[in-house]
C-alpha cells in the first residue's frame, strides 16, 4: 500500500512510502528542520524548504488566522482525524494527482491530538521544480498572452474536475521554466461533486483581487487592465467546450 498511517509518540502520521519511510517523523521536528533548511524560522504563513533523500521538500505548520490565533495559535477543534485539515489537504492533493491536475506531491502529514478537543499539525509536499509564484513572477516581468490564455484554461480544468480552490490569488498559483502552471496550497478545498458555478466564479474573482492588490501594494508589479480579459476568455471557452456544465462528475471522497 503506497499511503501509510502510524503512530509515533503520540502523533498520527500519514506519508507515501514511495517517498519516505516510517522514520519520517523527524522531518517535523523543528530542530531537524532548523538545521536542514539552513535556520529557516518557522513563521505563520511561512513555507519552509529542506532537502531530504535528494528531494526538494516544503513543510507547511498550520497556523490559526483571525482573533482566535491569540488563544491557540496551532489548535483546531478536533472531531476526526480525517477531518483534520493536514489529511484532508493531503489526500485532496493525492486526488488531483490521480486526475492530472498539476499540484504538488504531498509526502507525509502530521497531526497531535491535544485532549480534550483540540489538534495541531504540519504537512509535507515536494517542491515543484523550477518554479516561481505568480506573484514573484510579475515583479520582474509580464505574462505573455499565451501565458494568461493558458492560465485561464487551467482554472477552468480544475474546476470542471470539481475542484474548489479556498484561496485562489496570485501567490498560489507558480509556473515553471518549462511554462507549466501549478496551483498550490489546497488548504480548506475540497472536490465537490457539483462545483456551483457562483463559487467558481468567486475563486475566479478572487484571483482577479489578488492581482488588483498587488498592483496597489507593490512599486513594480506588471499586470495591465489588458491582461484580465485573456485570462477570462480562455476560462469561458475551456468551460463552453466541456458543454458548460461544472461539477458534473462523480463525487471524490477526499
Amino acid at each position: 500500500m503506497r499511503y501509510r498511517q502510524i503512530k509515533v509518540s503520540g502523533a498520527s502520521v500519514l506519508f507515501d512510502s514511495e517517498l519516505i519511510g516510517e522514520d519520517c517523523e523527524q522531518l517535523f521536528d523543528l530542530d531537524w528542520l532548523a538545521a536542514h533548511s539552513q535556520g529557516a524560522r518557522l513563521e505563520r504563513g511561512k513555507a519552509v524548504m529542506f532537502r531530504y533523500r535528494d528531494r526538494d521538500m516544503v513543510f507547511k505548520q498550520y497556523h490559526r488566522g483571525g482573533l482566535v490565533r491569540h488563544v491557540a495559535q496551532r489548535a483546531y477543534l478536533y472531531s476526526r482525524l480525517r477531518n483534520t485539515r493536514m489529511w484532508r489537504e493531503f489526500r485532496v492533493l493525492s486526488r488531483m494527482r490521480e486526475m492530472g491536475l498539476p499540484v504538488p506531491r504531498p509526502v507525509a502529514a502530521r497531526c497531535v491530538s491535544v485532549p480534550p478537543l483540540v489538534y495541531r499539525g504540519a504537512l509535507i509536499t515536494e517542491r515543484i521544480a523550477n518554479a516561481r509564484t505568480v506573484a514573484d513572477l510579475l515583479t520582474q516581468r509580464r505574462l505573455t498572452n499565451d501565458e494568461w490564455q493558458q492560465l485561464g484554461t487551467l482554472i477552468a480544468r480544475f474546476h470542471l474536475k470539481g475542484v474548489y480552490h479556498a484561496d485562489l490569488n496570485a501567490n498560489n498559483i507558480m509556473l515553471d521554466d518549462s511554462g507549466r502552471f501549478y496551483l498550490i496550497d489546497f488548504d480548506k478545498g475540497e472536490i465537490r461533486e457539483d462545483l456551483a458555478r457562483r463559487d467558481a466564479d468567486a475563486n475566479v474573482a478572487r484571483l482577479q483581487r489578488s492581482l488588483l492588490k498587488l498592483r496597489r501594494k507593490l512599486p513594480v508589479f506588471h499586470y495591465a487592465d489588458e491582461d484580465w480579459p485573456l485570462l477570462e476568455d480562455a476560462y469561458r471557452k475551456a468551460v463552453a467546450a466541456a458543454g458548460g456544465k461544472l461539477g458534473s462528475r462523480v463525487a471524490e471522497q477526499v
